[in-house]
């Protein structure tokens, strides 16, 4: 037989519905599209003027978003460039050329000295030629005054002081040598460290103070000072690099000059400057300016292109709810709500946007990977209007705000996803605000803009998610009731021990109570370890069994001794029994317990048998010879559908099992423990419950490790009289 022909009725029926379920969610997508598109468009287009250079402004125009004045901030920049000191830097090449000269003035010295000392062995006459300290003539008496002036003319130092030549020749060799090496040095380590115009006055004062300090002779000071005058010229020359990199530097640490929102950029009846159009240009402010025609036909494709990939994911990767016509008209509601705020904020400042509010609601009410991917749609689609309208479309400005929402959506979820308290939420959204305020600062730093823009920026981002945050929250009881969802802050509510039904069963039934905490830690931990609802499946077992305060004196829990069964027939104790699980749900109606909550109830019991009342029945059979209708003694609701419902049935007969035992050892629970799982599985109870063997087994294990800690040894005290 094929599979087809092995296809039930029921199962042929669903096709469609899915199908159904499928095209209405295309649908919602594509509404969710048109709605995106439409406030896009509109809010990034916005009024234009008629205007041009030279001509009269017919009205005043205002911008639409803060942009930079561009010619004040470049006439400050200039300014800034202006006044920043030049940079020096040492010419080499420079200090090496003044040294070689020095060095070449000592050699002419050198050789003038030689010169003078030839002329005086040539003209000795009355001493002997071999003996020249015979000869006593002055040098006065050796070479003229023409002659001397003759020799001075030819050192690369303009000497003329005759009295100095003469002193020159009188001089010592080590005397000339001592000169040098002091002059040498002391011009190598002022040329080379870099002397200024401006300080070489100082520079020259204060190596002629060193050079008078010397032992040398007056004459040779004087020389020295000669030189120094000559070779220490400035080496310090204008970088012209680095002179533009810091004039460059000093423009680039003047912040801009911006224009806000709604302030005029030109009075009604100015004349437009180039400047002005310029500004109106990339504004789009110019009325038949090429920008508005290519902005429509994109805008419509780039978001189709964001909303075409949310619906190829939500069918993909979430096709429950894709399939699901209640999750699709929350979702939609959801990106609905969250467009038409966009809008408004849009109004308020470009940078606000309410993404951490519909991200928030769609971690809460519909799931974790949905939110995530509504995270990425909202933030391609609201970094458009981030970024303005013209040519600033996908500015920095966009991929600033794109990567702020990124992130800080992202925190928001992560947050979300483990809060169990409605305040914990509005810490969310803060958190959220704070990493997106984080980006923006880091990202303002980058990109360098103005610290004052910076810190407004952050700030828009914190107290939108903080106001945003407080909104969602505020409003998601409204969610909870019109659509019936369960959400973690709701059974938290629910889980509370001072909740109205749960203190009227504690004081009502005591019995009741406790067993049913008992069972509410059982399937809480089973529940944490096979990756279920561990709070969902807390919470419903809490209130399994909360129909019994009808008739809390029908259970033997919350009896004091007396069994009213002992008067009653085996069907009508069966009957009484049955009932609390139908009075049940009128209490969980009345206090409008969610739908998630009400299924664990009604499915806890499945359709098991009240077996004691039914061997009860057997055994009066026997005597009476009455037939026993073992339909009377079952229970009639549905078999657990859920894994939460699935644990609790085993929770809860395992609980009363176990207590029935008399100080049981650990081998005896897990016996028991054993044999009641083995017997809802024999009983077919778990054929409808997504449960796998694997996780049977752990459920198993888990409740071992539970039944441990509630029913751990004591110590037993000794009475009071042997103490005594």
């Amino acid at each position: 037989m094929s599979e087809t022909q092995n296809t039930t009725p029921e199962k042929r029926k669903k096709a469609p519905v899915k199908q159904k379920s499928r095209i209405y969610g295309v649908i919602v997508l594509a509404v969710s599209f048109a709605l995106a598109s439409l406030v896009t468009i509109t809010s990034l287009t916005p009024k234009r003027y008629e205007v041009s250079v030279g001509t009269a402004a017919q009205e005043a125009v205002t911008a639409p978003r803060m942009v930079e004045d561009k010619v004040n901030t470049e006439a400050l920049r200039q300014a800034a460039r202006n006044n920043a000191s030049a940079v020096y830097t040492v010419d080499d090449k420079l200090a090496d050329m003044l040294i070689s000269n020095a060095q070449s003035f000592f050699s002419a010295l050198s050789s003038f000295r030689n010169t003078a000392s030839a002329t005086r062995a040539e003209t000795l006459t009355s001493a002997d030629p071999e003996n020249p300290a015979t000869d006593t003539r002055t040098w006065q008496e050796v070479i003229p005054t023409a002659d001397l002036l003759a020799l001075l003319a030819k050192l690369p130092v303009s000497i003329s002081d005759t009295s100095l030549g003469y002193a020159l020749l009188d001089a010592a060799d080590a005397e000339i040598a001592q000169l040098k090496d002091l002059v040498i040095t002391t011009l190598s380590q002022s040329l080379r460290a870099g002397v200024s115009e401006s300080d070489q006055v100082k520079t020259l004062a204060a190596i002629n103070r060193e050079l008078k300090m010397s032992s040398l002779s007056v004459w040779l000071k004087a020389l020295g000072e000669m030189v120094y005058d000559a070779y220490l010229l400035p080496t310090n020359v204008i970088n012209s690099v680095e002179t533009t990199r810091a004039q460059e530097k000093a423009a680039d640490a003047v912040e801009p000059i911006y224009i806000a929102r709604g302030a005029t950029i030109v009075e009604s009846g100015q004349i437009v400057t180039q400047e002005q159009y310029d500004m109106l240009l990339s504004l789009d402010l110019v009325k038949g300016a090429e920008a508005a025609s290519r902005l429509v036909p994109g805008t419509i494709t780039y978001l189709f292109c964001v909303f075409g990939m949310l619906g190829l994911y939500l069918s993909v990767f979430e096709r429950d709810t894709f399939s699901s016509n209640k999750q699709m008209t929350i979702l939609a509601l959801i990106l609905w709500i969250t467009l038409a705020l966009e809008w408004v904020c849009y109004l308020i400042d470009p940078r606000v946007s309410p993404a951490v509010f519909g991200v928030l609601l769609a971690a809460l009410l519909v799931s974790r990977k949905t939110a995530e991917m509504v995270n990425i749609a909202f933030a391609l689609s609201f970094a458009l209007l981030a970024g303005g309208s013209g040519n600033t479309l996908f500015g920095s400005d966009s991929i600033l705000a794109m990567a702020a929402m990124l992130l800080s959506g992202q925190m928001v979820i992560l947050v979300a996803e483990r809060s169990r308290k409605r305040g914990t939420l509005i810490a969310a959204g803060s958190l959220g605000g704070v990493v997106g305020a984080t980006v923006v600062v880091a990202g303002g730093w980058i990109l360098d803009y103005g610290w004052n823009a910076i810190l407004i920026y952050a700030g828009l981002q914190m107290a939108s998610a903080l106001i945003l945050s407080v909104f969602c929250v505020g409003m998601l009881s409204l969610w909870e009731n019109l659509f019936d969802i369960v959400t973690p802050a709701r059974l938290h509510e629910l889980a509370n021990t001072n909740h109205p039904l749960l203190r009227k069963m504690m004081v009502s039934a005591p019995g009741t109570y406790h067993h049913s905490m008992m069972v509410a830690s059982l399937a809480e931990g089973a529940a944490d370890a096979i990756g279920a609802n561990a709070l969902l499946a807390r919470t419903g077992a809490m209130y399994h069994d909360v129909g019994k305060l009808r008739r809390p004196q029908y259970f033997k829990e919350n009896q004091n001794g007396q069994n009213i069964h002992d008067t009653l027939q085996p069907e009508e104790s069966a009957g009484f029994i049955i009932a609390h699980q139908k009075d049940a749900l009128s209490y969980l109606a009345r206090y409008r317990m969610p739908s998630e909550v009400k299924k664990i109830v009604t499915e806890h019991h499945g359709t098991t048998l009240v077996s004691y009342f039914y061997f009860k029945a057997k055994q009066q059979q026997t005597q009476d010879g009455e037939p026993v209708i073992e339909r009377l003694f079952r229970y009639q609701g549905n078999l657990p559908s859920t894994k939460e419902s699935a644990i609790v049935m085993l929770a809860d007969s395992c609980e009363a099992a176990v207590r029935s035992l008399n100080e049981p050892t650990r081998e005896e629970v897990a016996d028991m423990v054993r044999k009641i799982v083995q017997g809802k599985m024999d009983d077919g109870q778990l054929k409808l419950s997504p449960l796998t063997l694997s996780e049977i087994n752990a459920i198993e294990r888990s409740f071992l490790v539970t039944f441990t800690g509630l029913m751990h040894e004591r110590i037993r005290y000794p009475a009071l009289e042997a103490m005594t």
